[in-house]
């Protein structure tokens, strides 16, 4: 079997929910409108808050990658790219394509390996070319499976778990200075997704400590002592800060704290760890090489690789075995993708032992669900995992690409 054919699609969706996506919503939107707010005068902050404000599109954005081969086979991927995709787009027809194509779909290492060195010596260990890999990597791994007649966690060894537990993401925790309207949109973002039926809710905060321990306090008394609540601050904060926070959050029954500090900052994560009991996990996580610099400074206790972000499935799954070797568990990193996304990260979760639970966007997403003939069945905050052939999902392709550009 040849690989013959290589299609690449920027997907830009309009959000038609009443609400933006949670985490522009958190971190971009809400903080313009509440910047007069703010406690501590820019400047006086550390780390800035500019240091770890992302960007986001207005559209819901991703890169659609479909591989065929000379046997009539098609693969589906994806690259995570929720700015830019015509970058990620760019990037797989010029440079990765040329490199797989008439290449057999089965040689998966081969490939990731070779797809991975040609940048290597450019520093584009992570971002957009990691992405880029991802999408291909997901699509051949489809193909091998419906070339078998199988799905793909069976290929990677078989199940631990046919449902997948997941969390609901996320609720937008509370800026410095919040008033009773934000209070209140706080209490009906909580209860929509105790109303999904989710048993796990992860806050996004990283608003100022006072905020956040205020959210903490409201969010569990809505969702009650049964429900699991995990905590994302996304990389807004110092060691003793995170710290600080980290303690009070144990108080209050927090399973991890997701990003703490920035990425970089391997060495606050590896203190940070050693200081508090609360779980530390990291969604930045790109690579194994990256995961085992942190390892080695005993700086992780939980990784939440991407699978459309951080190399696809072939990546992700050695970054689980290594966190397995190194007494940590894993949960995959979903938020914001299409079904392909959620479909390739549930094969993995159930083939890995040490998974933990998968981060599930309770949204409107128009390139979720909305995309297939049989809709996930997401029900009590669990996914029933796929068992068709591949990633097990049947795309409706014409209401995918209606949203291509």
């Amino acid at each position: 079997m040849k690989i013959t054919k290589v299609e690449t699609y920027a997907i830009q969706a309009e959000n038609t929910g009443e609400q933006e996506y949670w985490g522009k919503r958190s971190w971009v939107t809400e903080q313009k409108k509440n910047q007069s707010k703010v406690v501590v005068p820019e400047g006086l902050e550390y780390p800035p808050k500019w240091r770890m404000r992302a960007s986001y599109s207005d559209t819901i954005d991703t890169c659609i990658v479909k591989v065929q081969t000379n046997e009539g086979i098609i693969g589906w991927g994806e690259a995570k790219a929720p700015v830019a995709p015509k970058v990620v787009k760019t990037i797989i027809d010029e440079l990765l394509t040329p490199i797989i194509l008439n290449r057999d779909p089965f040689e998966t290492e081969v490939l990731w390996e070779k797809m991975y060195s040609t940048m290597r010596l450019r520093g584009h260990l992570s971002g957009f070319f990691l992405e880029a890999i991802s999408g291909i990597d997901i699509a051949l791994w489809d193909i091998l499976g419906k070339s078998l007649n199988q799905p793909i966690y069976k290929l990677l060894g078989g199940a631990f778990r046919d449902e997948i537990n997941l969390y609901g993401s996320g609720v937008p925790g509370l800026r410095q200075g919040a008033d009773q309207d934000a209070v209140n949109q706080l209490i009906r973002d909580t209860e929509n997704l105790l109303q999904k039926g989710f048993n796990a809710i992860k806050i996004a905060g990283g608003h100022g400590i006072t905020a956040d321990k205020k959210t903490i306090e409201i969010v569990r008394d809505v969702a009650g002592s049964q429900c699991a609540l995990y905590l994302d601050t996304a990389g807004n904060y110092n060691l003793k800060s995170a710290k600080e926070l980290g303690e009070f959050a144990e108080e209050y029954g927090v399973g991890f704290l997701e990003a703490p500090a920035p990425p970089e900052l391997i060495s606050v994560y590896s203190e940070l760890s050693n200081a508090i009991n609360i779980p530390i996990a990291s969604d930045l996580i790109t690579s194994r090489y990256q995961a085992q610099a942190y390892f080695e400074k005993k700086a992780l206790d939980l990784v939440q690789p991407d699978i459309c972000r951080a190399g696809g499935i072939t990546e992700c799954r050695k970054i689980a075995f290594l966190a397995d070797v190194n007494g940590a568990a894993f949960a995959p990193h979903v938020s914001i993708g299409s079904a392909i996304h959620f479909a390739a990260s549930a094969h993995l979760a159930a083939a890995v032992p040490n998974f933990m639970i998968m981060e599930y966007w309770a949204g409107v997403n128009p390139i979720g669900s909305a995309i297939l003939k049989t809709p996930f069945e997401q029900v009590n905050g669990k996914l029933k995992l796929p068992q068709k052939p591949g990633l097990g999902i049947d795309i409706i392709e014409d209401k995918l690409l209606a949203y291509a550009n």
